[in-house]
């Protein structure tokens, strides 16, 4: 008995023991598990290294010896520049000259922080220019500073040059001379004396072109001085009420400081409309007489039963006057025409020169008197070609100004010969006329006329006319020749 009891002591000794073991190990356990999942402490992040970024600017603008713009680029940032990113742009006055891409620039040195390069631009200056500058117009790069990269600055040199010294010819009135004819004032208002032979007046009569003539051919002045002014008497008559406009055009041998005062226009009041008798033109008879042929270049018929006076001269002397009986209607403008022989012939030979004037009994039947007047000069030269033979004939005549718009100036041939079946050949040949005139060919009488130019009329004309007989007979007959 007793050895159990010791034996149960023992147990219930062991018992208490292992519960305090237990007890202990339970604590160091929850010591060690709260050691253990305690958090660790919360650390700061290292901080990251700096963005570093480029900026480009243009430092100066120049131009070199040759005039070519030169651009100095600059990156004046801390980072370098993204290669072939962003371009460049030259404005001169406001007008884009030129672009391209940086990557083309043959130099990149730039492309690094404090870089820099002169780029010399294929753009040129003439003078004195503003120049705009861009880079990276277009946004594309990231900069530190946007702001630098535009640079404008004006470059170049006014050119020095003299201003030539010019004339100004200006038309300052239109009027109607006594005889009522259209006189135009012309006047310098320039810096230079103005030639006069180079310019050319033209004539618009209510829209219409009625007239054309050099300065030189209205004037024998070959020069309109500086501050001066000369009236051109024209050759135009006006009747009744109409607009004019007057200008003046020259050819580019001659410079103006202002050519938009070169034409006028005004209103003007011509004569009253009314019959206007002319001697519209001569002719001469087969025995070579004298015969008046007259006209009605008005704008009412002009009545039967006038009565004028008519004067003949010849080489200046007065050879016949009479008065004559019109016993028809002449009608108006140019309607007809009405041919007079003088009651006693007046026979024409060598060189004559013919002056017939006339003159109304009542002035009403005759509203304009100035065209009463016509002056031509007749060379009459014989000849006798043999068969298939030829003859020439020379003649030269200049003559003052016309007084009339309504006689045209004209030369006038005409070849007479016996024996109307044969035929003769006329050639004619003018001097300044490269070329030659075209012949003319046909039988008795054989007829030509020649118009001459407003211009023309006081220049030396010199004329030749070559007969040729084309039969095998010898022919006889008269060249007649007609001009002013």
């Amino acid at each position: 008995m007793r050895y159990f009891g010791l034996q149960g002591g023992s147990i219930s000794f062991m018992f208490k023991g292992a519960i305090t073991i237990f007890a202990f190990s339970i604590f160091f356990y929850s010591c060690a598990a709260q050691i253990t999942t305690q958090p660790s402490p919360v650390q700061s992040p290292s901080p990251s290294p700096p963005i570093l970024l480029p900026d480009l600017t243009i430092s100066d603008i120049s131009l070199t010896e040759t005039g070519k713009v030169e651009v100095m680029i600059s990156n004046i940032g801390k980072g370098p520049v993204p290669y072939r990113v962003g371009s460049m742009v030259i404005y001169v006055d406001g007008h884009l000259k030129w672009r391209d891409s940086l990557g083309t620039l043959p130099d990149q040195t730039f492309l690094q922080p404090g870089g820099v390069v002169l780029y010399t631009t294929p753009v040129e200056l003439v003078r004195r220019h503003e120049i705009r500058v861009i880079i990276d117009n277009e946004k594309k790069m990231v900069e530190e500073n946007e702001a630098n990269n535009v640079f404008t600055k004006i470059l170049g040199k006014e050119k020095l040059e003299v201003e030539p010294l010019l004339p100004d010819l200006s038309i300052t009135d239109l009027f109607l001379n006594p005889q009522r004819k259209l006189a135009v004032t012309i006047a310098n208002s320039g810096d230079s004396p103005l030639p006069l032979g180079g310019g050319n007046l033209k004539i618009m009569v209510d829209g219409s072109l009625k007239g054309s003539y050099t300065l030189g051919s209205l004037s024998n002045q070959l020069f309109l001085p500086v501050k001066g002014s000369i009236t051109l008497t024209t050759p135009l008559t006006l009747v009744g009420r109409h607009e004019i406009d007057a200008q003046v055009d020259f050819g580019p041998g001659v410079k103006e400081s202002n050519i938009e005062n070169n034409s006028l226009k005004k209103i003007l009041d011509g004569l009253p409309i009314g019959p206007d008798l002319v001697v519209k033109d001569l002719d001469l008879t087969e025995d070579l007489g004298l015969i008046i042929i007259l006209s009605n270049a008005g704008g009412v018929d002009l009545r039967k039963g006038v009565i004028f006076q008519i004067r003949i001269l010849v080489n200046d002397r007065k050879i016949s006057e009479f008065e004559h009986f019109i016993p028809e209607v002449l009608k108006a403008n140019f309607g007809n025409h009405y041919l007079i022989d003088p009651p006693y012939q007046v026979f024409i030979t060598g060189i004559s020169k013919v002056k017939v004037s006339i003159s109304p009994k009542i002035s009403s039947d005759d509203i304009r008197l100035e065209n009463n007047v016509l002056e031509r000069t007749f060379v009459i030269f014989p000849f006798r070609i043999g068969p298939q033979g030829k003859e020439e004939f020379s003649f030269s005549f200049s003559t003052r100004r016309p007084q009339s718009e309504a006689q045209t100036e004209k030369v006038k041939t005409e070849a007479r010969w016996e024996g109307g079946g044969s035929s003769l050949m006329l050639s004619f040949k003018k001097s300044g006329t490269p070329m030659g005139i075209p012949t003319f060919s046909g039988k008795s009488p054989i007829k030509v006329e020649f118009p001459i130019p407003f211009e023309e009329v006081q220049k030396e004309n010199v004329w030749s006319v070559l007969v040729t007989n084309l039969l095998d007979k010898k022919v006889e007959g008269h060249l007649i020749i007609q001009h002013p």
